[in-house]
């Protein structure tokens, strides 16, 4: 349990420092990213993408971005998107589980107490090599939109 809430803390803090420093309100012009998150064939039901670029440009003032993972599908908007470069990309999807009935659990029903936490099982839905061990970029070019879908198999 403790190491899940340093992964989470750490994902929390490298969310925020992208959205802090990622050029919001400038004339940069970006693309609009988006496509699809599968782990095994199956669509990670809830997550993070992270994008995280290779060699920032310190004039352009932009860190990177991120993207919210809801049932499989993520998009960055014109305002969030990617400017040309190259980009380190990172998943994170961590879910709990019912221990019986293996079912992903929805954090509101743990709070409003109809599901004990003791009943719960955390698990990561991303294999390492599309986590902080990741081995995925991707090159953005000068296009208006993008799609890159992220197929994660676990070995």
């Amino acid at each position: 349990m403790k190491i899940a809430f340093v992964k989470v803390a750490i994902c929390v803090a490298l969310v925020v420092s992208t959205l802090a420093f990622s050029g919001c309100g400038s004339k940069i012009s970006r693309c609009v990213l988006s496509g699809t998150v599968t782990t095994d064939g199956e669509p990670v039901p809830v997550g993070t993408v992270l994008f995280i670029p290779e060699n920032p440009d310190p004039k352009l003032q932009v860190a990177g971005s991120s993207a919210d993972i809801i049932d499989g599908k993520y998009v960055l908007s014109r305002e969030t998107g990617l400017v040309p470069g190259k980009y380190k990309v990172q998943v994170i999807s961590l879910v709990d589980r019912n221990k019986k009935t293996g079912d992903i659990v929805d954090p509101e029903d743990v709070k409003d107490g109809l599901v004990n936490p003791l009943d719960l099982v955390h698990e990561d839905l991303v294999p390492p090599k599309f986590g902080s061990a990741t081995e995925q970029y991707v090159e953005v070019g000068r296009a208006k939109t993008m799609t890159y879908d992220i197929p994660m198999v676990r070995e």
